[in-house]
């Protein structure tokens, strides 16, 4: 167990692997309070990935259900064009390695054993939260290798064009790869890392020179507009960290840990630095996003007893007292940090990541909170970005203020947009908040401006008031700027006539 894990939660890597020591249960299917706030967006359209939506029909039975209502409002028919490319995908590699399937599943097993205690199927059983009784043992372990099978062969295809078949659907159809990572990113439809790394493991001899399996993940996530600048930021923080290894639970765990785990080695950096638990920029004049004096489990507290903890003013607001906006490249989206321009006047300028919002960025988004609300080994990071960012924006006039300083990349409309992050986050309970020192930073800024605009205010209402002090305040004007400028005019024309004199 880490020293952190001793003396408060640190947000380190460690802590999610011990964390998840306690229990492999990592995959669940949605609670209602969640998925009511909008069904599409946790529910595949048109893959199913893992057991949930494998067998709709045959789970509605033992149930004691009807299909449509044991389904929740999808079925086996939905999925046809994909079950006929799983086949496709997995005869690829069948013809490839030269076995059949039985002799594929023998190898699964015997590698599996050889990694894990306990058998292959038991081991994957175990990470889904939710009993899949209704899928036989033969059923199962062959779903677990031709769903891996045709996940692999997905991100193979997405890198290399010359594994792709001319007549590929998924290729030729310019949507139908979003389509898919819409599904591949869902919570509910996840398979265990661990299968999908023993498939590539198996697999990668019959496809030479390729590269690891979180990069070819990551790199095929990277064309999709929210993820790009993540995915391709961690990637280069994998080559360049060659002994860096985390133990991921599943696809979605992967992407999270793209956006998360550069920010924590932002901060490790900055402590080892600073040589002590506060993070400073002293040669740019930021402040840090994250926690900088307390121990977590005092932020916790003081976060939900004090709303100046983790309430801002809009972006509108901020801006109107004089605090700037800048888009910023960042290898973490989450790596929001707050400081002052150069120079003896410099502005209060928020520095944000752009983030570009597209129609795959809510279902990404939900499905990346749901699993910090579900799974005990996190944190809410996510989460706090989220209510964050909804605090800035609560008009369309704050999302056009973002959109024209570069901070989001908005492929909606501008009420969409507004929309995005409020929605994201209702039916959430969160006992933790990412931004504390920041927003605590940003109101102290906010207050100071506000008085200092206000008492001008108040100053030259009140020298307004009097109509005396208006009178003499023109006459001035008038005495300072314009009789200069006559007698300047005057004394040019004279010289004038006196050189033609």
């Amino acid at each position: 167990m880490s020293a952190n894990r001793k003396t408060g939660r640190d947000h380190t890597v460690i802590d999610i692997i011990d964390d998840r020591e306690k229990s492999k249960k990592c995959i669940f299917r949605l609670p209602n309070v969640l998925r009511r706030q909008n069904p599409e967006a946790y529910t595949p359209d048109v893959v199913s990935i893992g057991p949930f939506h494998h067998y709709p029909e045959k789970r509605g039975k033992e149930e004691g259900k009807g299909v449509e209502e044991g389904k929740q409002g999808i079925g086996d028919a939905d999925f046809q064009l994909t079950k006929r490319m799983k086949t496709r995908y997995l005869n690829e590699i069948l013809t490839r390695m030269k076995i059949t399937l039985e002799e594929l599943t023998a190898k699964v097993s015997e590698l599996s054993d050889q990694k894990n205690e306990g058998g292959f199927e038991e081991q994957a059983r175990n990470f889904y939260a939710e009993p899949c009784d209704h899928i036989s043992s033969k059923e199962f372990i062959e779903m677990m290798i031709v769903d891996g099978c045709f996940l692999i062969q997905l991100f193979r295809k997405c890198d290399h064009s010359k594994f792709r078949a001319s007549d590929d659907p998924v290729f030729d159809m310019d949507c139908m790869f979003h389509f898919l990572c819409h599904d591949i990113l869902l919570l509910e439809n996840q398979l265990p890392w661990f299968v999908i790394h023993i498939l590539y493991d198996l697999t990668h001899d019959i496809y030479p020179d390729e590269d690891s399996l979180s990069f070819l993940v990551l790199k095929a996530f990277s064309k999709l507009p929210s993820l790009k600048q993540g995915c391709s930021s961690y990637n280069k923080h994998l080559r360049n960290n060659c002994n860096f290894a985390a133990d991921y639970l599943h696809i979605l765990d992967l992407v999270r840990a793209s956006i998360v785990i550069p920010l924590r080695t932002i901060q490790e950096r900055a402590h080892k630095a600073a040589g002590k638990e506060s993070m400073a920029y002293p040669e740019e004049h930021e402040v840090d996003s994250g926690n900088k004096h307390k121990g977590n489990n005092e932020v916790v507290h003081e976060a939900i007893i004090d709303p100046d903890l983790h309430q801002i003013r809009t972006a509108t607001a901020l801006s109107n007292v004089g605090i700037k906006f800048k888009s910023v490249e960042r290898d973490s989206i989450m790596d929001i940090r707050f400081g002052r321009s150069r120079g003896c006047f410099g502005h209060a300028i928020l520095m944000i990541p752009q983030l570009n919002i597209d129609l795959l960025s809510e279902p990404l988004f939900r499905n990346l909170i749901a699993i910090e609300q579900c799974y005990h080994g996190y944190s809410n990071e996510i989460t706090s970005y989220a209510i964050f960012m909804d605090n800035l924006i609560c008009s369309e006039e704050d999302m056009d203020l973002l959109r024209k300083e570069k901070v989001i990349g908005n492929w909606m409309s501008d009420e969409d947009g507004c929309k995005f992050f409020s929605n994201l986050y209702k039916g959430i309970r969160h006992n933790s908040f990412y931004y504390v020192e920041l927003c605590r930073q940003l109101n102290c800024v906010y207050r100071l401006k506000e008085r200092l605009i206000g008492e001008n205010t108040r100053r030259e209402l009140k020298y307004f008031s009097n109509p005396w002090k208006v009178f003499y305040l023109i006459v001035g004007f008038f005495l300072l700027q314009i009789v200069p400028t006559l007698l300047q005019t005057v004394l040019a024309i004279k010289q004038s006539l006196a050189v033609k004199l």
